[in-house]
C-alpha cells in the first residue's frame, strides 16, 4: 500500500517510517517539548539511535518494555540497548484503532533481568522472547 504519509515532514519517526520492522540501537535519551507550537509544553523522553533514523517519542508502555528489556528504569543506562521497533495495527488512540509503533527485544535475546526459558514453548512464534508477542505473521528476521 502506498501512503501519502511519507511526504509529511516530521521531526520524529512515524509508523510509516518503520516498514515491517527495524533493528535499532539506542544512542541517547533526551527530554524534549514535543507539543505543537500552539499548545502548552509537553515534555517527553525522546530516543535517538545510532542508525540513521529519526528520533522516537515512545509512550509509557514502550518505555516500560525497554525497562523490562534493560532491567533498569534508569534511562541513562539505556544507550547501547538494541530493540526492534515494529507497527502494531491494534494500537488505539481516542477510541479508534489507528496502529502505532511498539518495541520488543530482538529474537532470542532475553531481557537483562530475565533468564531464558529452559525450553522454548511451542506455538506460532517459538522464537519470541517477551511478554507482548508480535502477531504470528511477524516476518521480521530479528
Amino acid at each position: 500500500m502506498r501512503s501519502f504519509d511519507k511526504y509529511r515532514d516530521t521531526k520524529y519517526v512515524q509508523k510509516t517510517d518503520i516498514g515491517p520492522g527495524i533493528l535499532v540501537t539506542i544512542a541517547k535519551i533526551t527530554e524534549e517539548n514535543v507539543a505543537p507550537d500552539d499548545k502548552p509544553e509537553e515534555m517527553k523522553y525522546v530516543l535517538h539511535f545510532k542508525e540513521k533514523y529519526k528520533p522516537w517519542v515512545p509512550n509509557i508502555g514502550s518505555l516500560e518494555e525497554i525497562n523490562r528489556i534493560t532491567g533498569t528504569g534508569d534511562v541513562d543506562q539505556w544507550p547501547g540497548t538494541v530493540i526492534v521497533m515494529y507497527v502494531n495495527p491494534d494500537v488505539e488512540f481516542q477510541g479508534k484503532r489507528i496502529g502505532g509503533i511498539r518495541c520488543r527485544a530482538p529474537k532470542n535475546q532475553p531481557p537483562q533481568n530475565e533468564q531464558p526459558p529452559a525450553t522454548q514453548p511451542a506455538g506460532p512464534n517459538p522464537d519470541w522472547v517477551g511478554e507482548n508477542p508480535v502477531p504470528p505473521e511477524d516476518d521480521i528476521a530479528f
